[in-house]
């Protein structure tokens, strides 16, 4: 069995596209060495001026209390929030030791099953369209 987390947070700052790459560096080398995969997904909301982060770890459960410790205390982190955790018989990104997105509104909708918030349609009946985070994770995956 393997463990996973799933969690959102703000970032302090705006992260800039070679700090996003120093952290997918140090990560996936610490990951390799943990037996750990993922993706971290990376959004900077120029409107609101601040960063968010998605993200999802799975690996051994010795592995996954280490990085969770690890991102809890990273001070690029704010406002940390669990959306889901538990085990998985199999791994979901197991091709990637870390996966990173860094995206806008525009590679936002293309991923299939992105909700626009905007649309009549959403609020209609929110809760039957709204996606888990883990659903809009492996849809990012799939699309490579």
């Amino acid at each position: 069995m393997l463990n996973y987390i799933v969690y959102y947070s703000f970032s302090q700052s705006e992260i800039s596209s070679s700090e996003l790459e120093g952290i997918l560096r140090k990560a996936r080398e610490w990951n390799e060495a943990h037996e750990i995969t993922g993706l971290l997904i990376y959004r900077f909301n120029k409107v609101f001026r601040r960063g968010n982060f998605l993200q999802i770890i799975e690996g051994p459960k010795k592995s996954i209390l280490s990085a969770w410790e690890r991102i809890s205390n990273d001070p690029r982190h704010h406002t940390i929030t669990v959306l889901e955790d538990g085990q998985f018989q199999d791994r979901n990104f197991s091709a990637w030791s870390m996966g990173l997105k860094n995206l806008n509104t525009e590679t936002l909708n293309e991923v299939p099953g992105f909700i626009n918030i905007n649309n009549d349609e959403f609020w209609s009946n929110p809760n039957n369209l709204k996606p888990t985070a883990l659903e809009l994770l492996k849809k990012f995956y799939d699309m490579g």
